[in-house]
């Protein structure tokens, strides 16, 4: 009924907004956080998370909130707003331990579906807050899908495979939207280095979970590349060439084919003219400085002469004063 009410024309703006509020803070108190790990883990036990509300209710209020957010003057106004929004998405990518494995093997394509919703309505003054929230729930999901490797097949009703498998989902919604919204930040460079990197060295390496560990890396690599297609930036592209050259060689055939065409798609010859447009701009910026420093000294001993001059003046008048006075 909920969400449904959503769809109605005659539903303004500011009620959806109120409404999308509401449900998200019962959402909160239900599934987010808590130090009272005992009554939420039997609440959880006892109610299902229902994705599909929350997505109606998001997908619809969120874009009542940007309407509202572009046509007035005090944006401080909806911050608490965005801020709660973000919180439930941090919920989501970052569930609690005792019901983490649950949400992964089961909700990770609805939470990837929500983080989709949101992130291009979300104003560039919250871009810090969903840069940490995305970096925290890619670190994790990776932890997570690792993790699932060194364990026995299932935990209870989930197998821990489908577990990894959702945590590959979380970390592509994660990773991507950084590279979509926020291609500069540390957080894709250091991600793709983690990822890519591990990846390539990780080649001949060899543990009694090799299997499972080379097909968790490997997906995880394969997320990167599929992310990295999407970004703006020839900036990013142009910093992980070396890695997605090195990739080509491995031996996993889905994993040299995205790093091949994410490398036949970058325009090099474009991007080594920016990069010696960029060099040839630094360098007449540094000459610039020099010619200003230098040109800076030659005034500095101007003046440095020009007070010496007017001191020794000076002196000479005192002392022609000193002469006048003895006489």
């Amino acid at each position: 009924m909920v969400a449904s009410s959503f769809d109605s024309d005659e539903l303004s703006n500011e009620a959806k907004v109120v409404v999308m509020c509401s449900v998200l803070l019962q959402y909160l108190k239900i599934y987010g956080k808590s130090e009272n790990h005992e009554n939420d883990k039997a609440r959880r036990k006892t109610s299902a998370a229902r994705y599909d509300i929350i997505t109606s209710v998001i997908d619809s209020g969120i874009e009542a909130t940007e309407h509202l957010d572009s046509n007035i003057s005090e944006k401080a106004t909806l911050d608490s707003i965005w801020d709660r929004i973000i919180a439930t998405v941090s919920s989501l990518l970052l569930p609690p331990a005792d019901n983490r494995y649950e949400n992964y093997a089961h909700h990770s394509k609805a939470i990837l579906n929500i983080v989709a919703i949101v992130l291009p309505h979300l104003p560039p003054r919250k871009f810090s807050l969903a840069e940490t929230m995305l970096q925290n729930g890619a670190n994790q999901a990776v932890e997570v899908a690792f993790e699932c490797n060194e364990k026995n097949h299932h935990d209870g009703d989930v197998p821990y495979a489908l577990v990894a498998e959702g945590a590959v989902h979380v970390f592509l919604s994660c990773f991507m939207g950084l590279c979509q919204k926020m291609p500069t930040c540390p957080a894709v460079s250091d991600l793709t280095l983690k990822i890519l990197g591990g990846t390539v060295e990780s080649e001949d390496l060899f543990s009694e979970n090799a299997v499972l560990q080379s097909k968790t890396r490997q997906s995880l690599a394969i997320a990167v590349c599929e992310s990295l297609k999407t970004t703006p930036s020839q900036d990013l592209l142009v910093g992980a060439f070396p890695l997605l050259c090195r990739l080509t060689n491995v031996e996993n055939d889905g994993l040299r084919r995205a790093a091949g065409k994410i490398l036949g798609g970058m325009n090099l010859s474009e991007a080594i003219s920016r990069e010696r447009q960029r060099a040839e701009q630094a360098d007449t910026r540094a000459r610039e400085i020099e010619e200003e420093n230098i040109a800076m000294l030659e005034e500095i001993e101007y003046l440095q002469a020009e007070n010496e001059e007017l001191q020794r003046q000076r002196n000479s008048r005192e002392h022609q004063t000193k002469s006048h006075n003895i006489n």
